[in-house]
């Protein structure tokens, strides 16, 4: 039996009213002496696992745990809350190596922790007797309680189509409420969280490099003559060899308190001569710059990247091991503290760092210049003997600020004020049956101004090593991740969910992990989950905010299949509107006759949808009176004949306008940087207005499914001029708010979106299968490879239902008449495995052309193709176990599983040859929920029994005609 080993615990029945929102007090928990059981020894793929999601706590009374069974995530409350366990309770398997924040956010350019506890001894594991010494950071947002509710609807879901048995939506399992606020702190304390160099301090000088200001003095090498500061017009373009001094000075005429910039490094690949910052007195300069490479021009592949010169010697090592990424935008700062000049980085989304501290010994007199760019070894402005070759690197700003000023730390007291007054609040949603948890924060501003949220860092976790090697020879793609699947609704530009989510989930080497065995600290054992270009939006009085939401399964098996398994299941309880899978027929003709002709085929045939195709001519943003007479009368007729209709639009992947389009943040202009090339801004006025149209073209037509192309990819845009959003930080965040509202919205209304992107978990209900569209132009007999491999590769992460094929009866990019199913009578052969052969796995294609069947011959076809996947409909949208990918050398094989139903399997076996094959093969039951005996019918007709072997298989002979197809029912 699973069990939580040698924790006695106190549970929580599920008891209470859900829709009470009292805070559960620790007193309420009911005791159960001894040890936890699991209830099940049951596979919990194979079946409903009996326990349900709960919440315990520990005799200790400061833990809490969230359990269902097969997965378990623990929080220590005092003196802060933090997850001190993520378990696998099958394999007790712990996961949590290392406690962070629960959050992390950076709000009125302060960044602050939420949650979490410090003193850890050492970060590669956590002795239990640790946890009583942990203690809070006092500038942290603290636990102040915590309440249980059922799991929440993100959004209304209208169900008025077929879907799979048993789906519940919300899900089933428990909420965790978990809230926390600011404790009073000074000022000056809060001073050290900013972000924000200026916060507190007067701006003496700003410079961000539009023009060359003429305060500077500039120093080349005249060691090439194409050495500059000012490359090819652009200032604060560094254009050197590699191992030359090319920087900026300006000379500070008033008292400095810090100073900082930001660096691109682009190709420079030195050392002491990296980029960086320097102050500059009489008797001494003080330089800290980055290491992207050293001085032989090769890439630093070291843990140690910092240089810091204290006017004596240089510290090439500063800051100790931190194996960090020059790739993109870095700031430096040297900030000048009483006897102290602190050198400090950050990337572009972290946090400052302090990597090394000079002690002056008395109060640090005024600095009388200040250089940016490359210093060279010992600050002295002096190239290499060996300059090595050019390189282009960018500064892209430099400002330079007072010391800390009294009035100005005053100031900053309201912003504290207002900090003290937000609730944050971090929901933990867990599911039963499935060993999935989704968590988001909730901002809530309880105060009288408004606030600045810039980002969020929804999830911290430090995860244990499963792939601790110490070197990868600069090879990321053999770093081997920890087994816990990570995604978000935050999904965009990809058909798969790793792409997809690269924007959101971040693997990352924890640096303070110092214990590792990696020398450079390269393992990738940390998670944090935050956009790319953060939210930057403000959050008025009165008002709350969500973060993107997690969604997690830590794996209980590095097996493909069951991994993919685990992330089928899940997609069904969190998005259970992916299980509608709706017959649908594009059609390539607006006409109304064509039209007319194409519903009652629909109809007459048995599918259940038409779609206005591409190239249909039919225009879903005209708005004209007669237009919208037209869609009302197309949406009745199709009615009338029980068949819902809809139409494609492209978003995207085109452009609008000098005004529309979104603008390139390097050059301020439209085109050629955007995903598609061009795109336009979804909030500017024609975004704002395609959106309008949309909600009332669907609101007043009576059309019930969308073909959403070209939606958004995630394009940023610097435009200030347009209305629904500030600038370029806010610019993605609005845009994927824009379309993700539409396509909840949509849901709320029942209409079907397929949408070639990974926005199910924002609503949408189908993704392409992965496919290259010039391959619909191949002769016929390459399609039908080509669509069985697609299937098989595109199904090991979705259900069939989540995916769409293409079946071109007309002709699609080209191939003439080899390529096409037109005439259908022609070819009905053909027609008829393209149809089996998608259907047949549970993918709905997008059968295009002017029509379905040309001959009663045809139709007959159709019509038995139809109903045969009716009549089997449940276990072929189940889920696909991959036995065999086409190559058409020898048949290929995909088998459909359900434990839960009474077709326990469905095999489909194609052979793409000319001759008859008879073989044996082996057929994997395990996922079938079968464990002795299995009976296995030649299209349902004259079953035999098996016995299933210890590796719960059979074997059994199929055969299969030429260029044709066979399949068995297994119960």
């Amino acid at each position: 039996m699973r069990r939580l080993i040698g924790v006695s615990i106190y549970l929580f029945y599920a008891t209470l009213s859900w829709g009470q929102e009292q805070y559960d007090q620790l007193s309420s928990l009911q005791e159960i002496s001894g040890t936890y059981d699991s209830g099940s020894e049951r596979d919990w793929l194979l079946g409903n696992i009996a326990e349900k999601s709960q919440l315990f706590k520990t005799v200790s009374g400061d833990e809490i745990i969230l359990s269902n069974g097969i997965i378990s995530r623990s929080f220590k409350l005092s003196p802060n809350a933090a997850t001190t366990s993520l378990k696998v309770l099958g394999k007790q398997e712990e996961h949590i190596r290392a406690i962070k924040p629960e959050a992390i956010v950076s709000i009125n350019g302060f960044t602050m922790d939420v949650g979490g506890l410090n003193g850890q001894l050492n970060l590669a594991f956590l002795y239990p007797d640790w946890l009583n010494s942990l203690t809070a950071n006092p500038l942290a947002f603290k636990f102040k309680g915590f309440k249980t509710l059922a799991p929440q609807k993100r959004f209304e879901w209208k169900q008025v189509r077929h879907v799979a048995p048993n789906v519940s939506w919300p899900p089933k399992g428990i909420r965790l409420k978990m809230d926390y606020q600011l404790d009073k702190v000074p000022a000056t304390d809060l001073i050290t969280l900013s972000q924000q160099s200026h916060v507190g301090r007067k701006e003496i000088f700003k410079d961000d490099f539009a023009a060359m200001k003429a305060d500077w003095k500039i120093r080349t090498s005249p060691l090439h003559e194409r050495s500059s500061f000012f490359n090819e017009g652009k200032p604060g373009e560094i254009y050197t060899p590699n191992n030359t001094a090319v920087y900026a000075e300006y000379a500070l005429a008033e008292t400095i308190g810090l100073v900082e910039t930001s660096i691109d490094a682009g190709t420079d690949l030195s050392g002491y001569w990296g980029p960086g910052i320097a102050l500059v007195w009489e008797d001494r300069i003080i330089k800290f710059n980055m290491r992207p490479g050293n001085e032989s021009g090769s890439k630093n592949e070291g843990a140690w990247r910092f240089t810091v010169f204290d006017g004596q010697n240089e510290n090439i090592q500063a800051g100790g091991k931190d194996n960090v990424d020059f790739s993109g935008t870095w700031f430096f700062r040297l900030r000048i503290d009483g006897n102290l000049v602190h050198c400090e980085a950050k990337p572009k989304e972290g946090t400052w760092k302090t990597y090394e501290s000079i002690d002056f010994k008395t109060t640090v007199p005024d600095p009388i210049a200040v250089r940016i760019g490359k210093l060279g070894k010992n600050a002295n402005g002096m190239d290499n003997d060996t300059p090595g070759e050019l390189v282009r690197l960018k500064i892209n700003s430099f400002s330079a600020y007072g010391k800390l000023d009294p009035n100005e730390i005053e100031k900053i007291s309201q912003r504290l004020r207002n900090l003290q007054e937000l609730t944050i609040s971090i929901n933990y949603e867990m599911y039963d049956g499935i060993p999935a948890l989704s968590k988001w924060v909730e901002i809530t501003n309880n105060g009288q101004q408004a606030v600045k949220v810039d980002q969020i860092v929804s999830e911290y976790l430090g995860i244990a090593d499963h792939h601790p090697y110490g070197d990868y020879r600069g090879r990321d793609d053999l770093k081997l991740k920890p087994n816990i699947h990570f995604e978000t609704d935050m999904a965009f530009s990809s058909m798969a969910a790793s792409v997809a989510n690269s924007q959101t989930v971040h693997w990352g080497t924890d640096q303070d992990y110092v214990t590792q065995i990696s020398w450079v600290q390269a393992v990738p054992n940390s998670m944090r989950i935050y956009p790319d270009n953060g939210y930057h939006i403000n959050l008025d009085a009165g008002k709350s905010m969500e973060s993107i939401r997690t969604f997690m399964i830590p794996h209980d098996s590095y097996d493909k299949e069951r991994k993919g398994l685990a992330q089928r299941k899940m997609y069904r309880v969190v998005a259970p509107w992916i299980t509608e899978n709706p017959m649908m027929f594009h059609i390539t003709s607006s006409n109304w006759d064509e039209y007319t002709n194409g519903i009652d085929q629909t109809a007459e045939v048995g599918y259940e949808m038409l779609n206005f195709s591409f190239g249909s001519g039919f225009n879903p943003e005209d708005e004209s009176q007669a237009n919208y007479e037209n869609m009302k009368k197309y949406a009745q007729y199709a009615n009338d004949k029980g068949i819902k209709i809809g139409t494609y639009s492209l978003l995207a992947s085109r452009s609008i306008s000098e005004q529309d389009d979104v603008v390139n943040p390097k050059t301020r202009k439209t085109g050629g940087f955007a995903t598609f090339g061009n795109s336009p801004c979804l909030e500017s006025n024609w975004g704002q207005e395609y959106f309008r149209k949309m909600y009332r073209m669907f609101s007043e037509t009576g059309f019930m499914t969308f073909t959403h192309d070209g939606n958004y990819p995630g394009d940023v845009c610097a435009s200030k001029d347009h209305p629904g959003h500030l600038g370029l930080g806010d610019s993605q965040y609005r845009q994927w708010k824009k379309i993700t509202d539409f396509y909840k919205w949509c849901k709320t209304q029942g209409i079907y979106l397929r949408v070639p992107d990974y926005y199910y978990l924002a609503g949408s209900n189908q993704n392409g299968v992965g496919y290259r569209e010039n391959n619909w132009s191949l002769p016929r007999r390459h399609q039908l490879i080509h669509t069985r491999q697609n299937i098989f590769d595109g199904t090991w992460e979705s259900t069939p239902s989540m995916r769409w094929s293409f079946i071109p009866l007309a002709q699609y990019h080209g191939g003439g008449a080899a390529a096409t199913i037109e005439p259908l009578n022609e070819h009905l052969d053909h027609y008829e495995m393209m149809l089996v052969s998608n259907l047949g796995m549970g993918i709905q294609s997008a059968l295009r052309g002017p029509r379905l069947y040309d001959t009663e011959t045809t139709k007959q076809m159709v019509k038995r193709v139809v109903a045969w996947y009716k009549k089997y409909r449940d276990i072929l949208e189940s889920d696909i176990i991959h036995l065999r990918r086409a190559d058409g050398r020898d048949i290929d094989y995909m088998m459909h599983v359900n434990p839960n139903l009474n077709q326990k399997g469905f095999l489909l076996v194609f052979n793409p040859t000319d001759k008859l094959i008879r073989k044996k093969i082996k057929v994997p039951l395990y996922y079938t929920g079968l464990d002795t005996l299995a009976k296995v019918s030649e299209k349902h007709i004259s079953p035999k029994t098996y016995e299933l072997n210890r590796a719960y298989e059979i074997a059994i002979t199929v055969e299969v005609e030429p260029n044709w197809y066979n399949w068995y029912v297994i119960e």
